[in-house]
């Protein structure tokens, strides 16, 4: 199995172009009203910190919970007879890894809901996170309509069987 890659994507043209206007925009805006700004950006920082500070206080109390657990209890928590363990292997470690902010690495459950629990935004798994996972397990994710379990992903056991339930790559020289 590949080992976990977190490689930046670069930012495509018309996204940079729309970094550039906002950058602008926020450059005139700053000009014009400074105690303004200066009054949101201290509001805007106390409320990022307060957040900040629940999600790793939820975090540890996750990790407190679970400590001395590993991939085995997760493992063992799916049957692995039906279920094909790079899946699940790709599954536990990649979330791991694509957890949000600082929050290191911690065991996870097959009943960790993904946007409640873990707090990853739908658009992060979508466009990163899963496309990562089932390159490492060696899954397509060309025709995703026809899975049984599309669109009732919402735990990490769902997505281990959402996964499970794709075709396998075709290597190319089969």
């Amino acid at each position: 199995m590949p080992p976990v890659s977190r490689q930046p994507r670069p930012l495509p043209w018309p996204g940079r172009l729309l970094v550039a206007a906002v950058a602008i925009a926020s450059l005139w805006v700053v000009w014009t009203h400074p105690l303004a700004v200066c009054f949101l950006a201290i509001v805007l920082w106390g409320l990022v910190a307060v957040a900040g500070w629940l999600d790793a206080r939820h975090f540890a109390q996750l990790a407190q919970e679970r400590s001395g657990e590993s991939i085995c209890q997760f493992a063992r928590s799916i049957d692995c007879r039906g279920v094909d363990t790079w899946v699940v292997r790709a599954v536990y470690e990649e979330l791991q890894t694509g957890l949000p902010g600082q929050v290191g690495l911690f065991p996870l459950r097959v009943t960790d809901r993904l946007q409640k629990d873990l707090r990853l935004d739908a658009d992060d798994l979508d466009l990163s996170l899963v496309p990562d996972i089932a390159q490492r397990a060696g899954r397509d994710l060309s025709s995703t309509q026809g899975n049984p379990f599309y669109g009732k992903v919402s735990t990490v056991g769902d997505l281990v069987h959402f996964l499970n339930a794709q075709p396998r790559i075709q290597s190319a020289a089969a």
